[in-house]
Order: structure tokens, then sequence, then C-alpha cells
């Protein structure tokens, strides 16, 4: 079954459709083939196939072919979608004429830093400047930049992380480039703000899962996820102290769309759901439980723990609830629902 046919990812769909209220507006998503950009690509079309909405969206992605194969149920251009081949590291050329941009692309899991640091450095600054330029010449209305929890950093707290707040990033570790390249890129977009009043607002995203994933994805809870659809034993290579904020992706595309919509420009905003909050051994049992496994304690004692390590990484998201958005799922149940549209759908 092709997702966007799934009944509970439509549910989703017009779960996120609830904050999308204007009638009409052009917008373009890059890194329109991934977690995040998928989802927001199928709730616009949701939103023009079936709530009446006249929504011309341009998803774009390095290489057509990607398009066209995680959205087999488009025809290009039509239902209001555009199939845009684009590398962000190139300068924007096409004449769109927007209202919106999503800035969407970039690598977003551990394999990816490792194999590729360079590439994952150059992306991530190069792309968000040529974002920005468009933008600034084009005058589009709004800009938004989806970054991550991890340019918080090492932290010296113990409690939830403000937007304000920051840490220590080791950037002799190749795997500090993209944390590294995000704190980069926010700089610039406030930086464009401030010097040339380019309409730009900054999303830090939590841990964010769902259907959507896909199936290269290495993250943990990705592999927990795989792990729980297929009923195997969760194997935890680590004591899984380490704290973390996680978000239904629905819920974040929402709360994207909430920060697009209603946000400051110029203003950074925490995108998680205060209500999964769990280290990561509590995450593998809550899985475990969803997919009536168990889960097999598979490490060395003695080894020494993987280099990545934000050990308490908890985002606080006062801000972002002050523009009405709260999450749907909870973490048990966004990975119950992942669970059942993940089976039948593959990405």
């Amino acid at each position: 079954m092709q997702i966007f046919e799934h009944e509970l990812y439509r549910q989703d769909l017009n779960w996120i459709n609830q904050v999308l209220t204007v009638p009409s507006f052009r917008i373009l998503i890059t890194g329109a083939t991934g977690l995040i950009g998928s989802c927001m690509v199928d709730a616009l079309l949701f939103a023009n196939r079936f709530l009446n909405k006249k929504y011309t969206v341009y998803a774009a992605s390095r290489k057509l072919d990607r398009l066209k194969s995680r959205f087999p149920y488009i025809t290009n251009g039509s239902d209001g979608i555009h199939f845009l081949e684009y590398d962000v590291c190139s300068p924007l050329e096409a004449e769109l004429d927007l209202d919106y941009v999503i800035h969407a692309a970039s690598n977003a899991d551990p394999a990816s830093y490792a194999k590729y640091p360079s590439e994952t450095i150059v992306t991530n600054v190069i792309g968000i400047q040529n974002i920005l330029e468009y933008a600034k010449k084009h005058q589009c209305a709004q800009v938004l930049f989806t970054s991550t929890m991890e340019v918080y950093g090492q932290v010296d707290c113990d409690r939830s992380l403000k937007e304000e707040d920051f840490g220590k990033i080791p950037f002799q570790d190749i795997r500090a480039g993209y944390p590294e390249s995000k704190r980069v890129a926010e700089l610039l977009c406030k930086s464009y703000h401030a010097e040339y009043q380019v309409p730009v607002r900054i999303a830090r995203l939590g841990y964010i899962y769902g259907p959507t994933m896909l199936q290269s994805d290495n993250k943990v809870i990705a592999q927990f996820i795989r792990n729980l659809t297929q009923s195997e034993d969760i194997h935890l290579k680590s004591t899984g102290i380490q704290k973390r904020s996680y978000c239904y992706v629905a819920d974040a595309v929402q709360g994207l769309f909430w920060i697009l919509l209603h946000g400051m420009d110029g203003e950074s905003y925490n995108v998680a759901d205060k209500n999964s909050i769990t280290t990561i051994r509590e995450l593998a049992e809550t899985a475990a439980r969803c997919g009536n496994c168990k889960v097999v304690h598979d490490y060395d004692p003695e080894s020494k723990p993987a280099p990545s390590g934000m050990l308490h990484a908890v985002l606080d998201t006062e801000k972002i609830e002050k523009l009405g958005w709260s999450p749907r799922y909870s973490l048990k149940e966004g990975l119950e629902q992942t669970k059942r549209i993940y089976a039948d759908c593959r990405i």
C-alpha cells in the first residue's frame, strides 16, 4: 500500500491541516523526500485534494528520481504539486514567486555525519545561504529553517533547554560537523534578518520519528521501530541513560507550520513533545511493549561510550506552546501509530 492511501496516515495529515487555515499560498520545501519534508508535501497534497485548498507546492530534491519514487501517487504538476530537481549547494535560479520557503534539506542521521562530514557541513552552511539569498532577492514572505537540538551541545545543567541556552561542542570530533554547521546556519539566518531584513524563523527539532522515516535511517529510534514492526528483540548497545525529547512526525510538522504562520522573525523555537521525554533505555522498553518483543542488553561495560553525546538533551517547549501548538501523540501512541502505518507502507 502507498502511504498516502493509509487511513491512519490520512488522519495524521488531516490533523496537520488544522493549523493551515489560509486558503492558498505558494511554498518551496527543500529536502522534500526526507522524514520531515515528505510529510509536509503529503499534508499539503491532502489539503488540495480533500480540503478544497489551493496550495502551490514546489517539492525540491537533488534528484528527480527520488521525488518520483517517494511520491508515486503524484503526477508532477497535478494537484498543485510541482517537482523541482534542485541541489541546495547551488544558487536557486528558478523564478518561483514564493510566499514561503521551508528549508529542510540536510543529512539527518549519524551514519551520514560520519561518512560524509564535508558534504554535511557544506550542505548545511551553503544550502541556507543560497535560500537566504533567494529570499533576499525575491522578497519572500517567510523563510523557515529546520535546525536541530544538537546545536545546544553539552550544557552544564539538568533542566530543560531554553532557546537562549548554549553549551560546548567538541569541534575536533568529525561528527561535530553536523551541530557546528547548524550553528553557523542559524547565525546566518539571524544575520540576514538583522542586516537585510530577510524574514526568517528557526525551528530546533528534537528527536523526530514516524512512518515517513527512510529504511536507511540509522538513528536509534528508527532501529527500534524496525525491530518492533518485525517483532524482533531490541538490542540495547549502551546503558541507555541518555535522556531525550521525542516527537511524532505529524506533531512536529504541525509545529513547523505553527512557527511559519505565527512565529516571530529572527526567533528560534524548540519543537518537541514535553510528554515524550525519556531515556534511551526507557524508549527501548516502550518500543518492546508495542512490538511484543523484549530488550536484550548487548553492551560491554568496559567499552568507551560512542562520542556523540548530549547526555541530557531535553527541550523546553514553552515558547512554541505560547503560539498555540500542542502535540497530539504520547510516545507510546506515536510508536503504535508508526508501527501500524510502517508495517503496511515501507518508504
